[in-house]
């Protein structure tokens, strides 16, 4: 276990504080450009597919003939775009995440040398571990994109076809499905950024021994958790998490980015490190 060396005090141990540790920013922006280029190519290919279809055999109101064809060919499409995004979440995810690792590590390697500290980081295996859970919650949440997008749009045009309603009203349903699906894609960037970072950013304090950490809100958000924003400042042992209560009012142990879209961070708290 890597640890940081501790200097001999000299009156009462003053406390350090790090620079706080944030996620990319770039790095989440260029993961969800890339969500949403595979959800946009998806649109576009159920979109050409729904004219065609259209065209080739109009709904009829009481007829249940086209209806049945449509959800047939339909089922070949939804096949072919879970099967891409099963192809491609690994490959973004495990990309995404491997830098935003390295730009975790740079950040505290900095962080650290401000105060005089000079590490080199390994891939140890608790970080390993961290990464490796971010991973697979990270594919299965792409993986999830198609699955909830194609089934709200089947669901929509089998309503439309089986009422008999016109190609403007599906073309509007695809596009209000599109959009929320855009938005969680965001949405899933951030979270897993602020993940990601978090779980990193433990794994190396725990191994270098640095035992508490400082909860800071991140005053970000339309609907911030108040609870934690009472946590601000708040000193807690980064082994056990930050105790904060959740919306139940019961008590949790939980660290900054555990929950889902919390923005929240944390500084790391290293006592006793007096000039001798």
């Amino acid at each position: 276990m890597m640890m940081l060396p501790q200097a001999l005090s000299i009156g009462m141990p003053l406390v350090t504080k790090l620079k706080p540790i944030r996620a990319n920013a770039g790095l989440r922006q260029r993961y969800q450009k890339q969500l949403l280029a595979l959800i946009d190519d998806m649109s576009a290919s159920i979109l050409y597919w729904l004219q065609a279809q259209y065209h080739e055999s109009p709904p009829v109101a009481m007829d249940a003939t086209p209806s049945q064809e449509m959800l047939k060919r339909f089922n070949e499409l939804r096949r072919r775009w879970i099967k891409r995004f099963d192809k491609a979440g690994p490959k973004i995810a495990k990309a995404y995440l491997k830098s935003q690792r390295q730009a975790t590590d740079t950040a505290m390697r900095m962080a650290l040398r401000d105060i005089g500290f000079t590490v080199k980081f390994q891939m140890t295996a608790p970080v390993a571990d961290a990464f490796n859970a971010s991973l697979s919650e990270n594919i299965g949440l792409i993986k999830s994109i198609p699955e909830q997008y194609l089934t709200q749009v089947q669901g929509a045009f089998s309503r439309a076809y089986s009422q008999g309603k016109g190609l403007d009203v599906m073309v509007g349903d695809l596009m209000r499905i599109g959009g929320v699906t855009r938005r969680r894609a965001a949405n899933i960037a951030l979270d897993q950024s602020n993940k990601a970072n978090a779980v990193i950013e433990r794994a190396r304090r725990l191994e270098m021994g640095i035992e508490e950490a400082e909860w800071r809100h991140s005053g970000a958000g339309k609907h911030p958790r108040v609870e934690h924003q009472k946590a601000t400042g708040r000193v807690y042992k980064v082994r056990d998490g930050c105790p904060i209560k959740n919306e139940k009012g019961q008590l949790e142990f939980i660290n900054p980015g555990e929950k889902p879209f919390c923005r929240c961070i944390s500084i790391s708290v290293i006592p006793g490190l007096t000039v001798v």
